[in-house]
């Protein structure tokens, strides 16, 4: 008499694996999805490359040229013949552009006293500018770009 041997897992090893793929997916999308303060530091760095080219682009072309936020939008300014600032066009670098989501201006100081919110920040020709503080805000988590009369800029990175 031949005995019949089934073939096939059973129900606490195919438990067994679920439990440890749903482990492994758990921890991958959590590796995967960037935390606040990473976000907020990467969007400080871009905003602090663009102002470094801002400085440079005034001293080059011997012409100011501003910086504004407008809600979740960033922009670069000139000032046209008759001397009123206009938003720069037809520059990539210098365009429109959007603040990482959930991105906030908590606040800009020029000359240590507190901006209202779209003031521009005027980067002048002959390279001195006034100092400024720029605070960035993602959920708790916050930086700030500063910048000295000499256009030096330092980030610092706080909760």
């Amino acid at each position: 008499m031949k005995v019949l041997r089934q073939a096939g897992f059973t129900l606490i090893e195919i438990l067994v694996v679920l439990v440890i793929i749903g482990i492994t997916v758990a921890m991958v999308s959590i590796n995967l999805m960037p935390d606040d303060k990473r976000v907020l530091t990467t969007e400080a760095q871009k905003l602090a490359l663009l102002f470094e080219q801002a400085r440079d682009e005034a001293i080059i072309s011997g012409k100011e040229i501003a910086w504004s936020v407008e809600g979740d939008k960033t922009r670069f300014w000139r000032k046209d013949d008759k001397g009123k600032w206009t938003p720069v066009s037809g520059d990539e670098l210098f365009r429109e552009r959007d603040l990482a989501p959930g991105v906030k201006l908590l606040e800009l100081q020029i000359n240590s006293v507190k901006a209202a919110m779209n003031e521009r920040l005027i980067f002048s020709p002959g390279g001195m500018n006034m100092p400024f503080k720029l605070d960035l805000g993602l959920n708790t988590s916050h930086v700030s770009i500063a910048g000295d009369n000499l256009g030096k800029l330092a980030l610092k990175s706080y909760e």
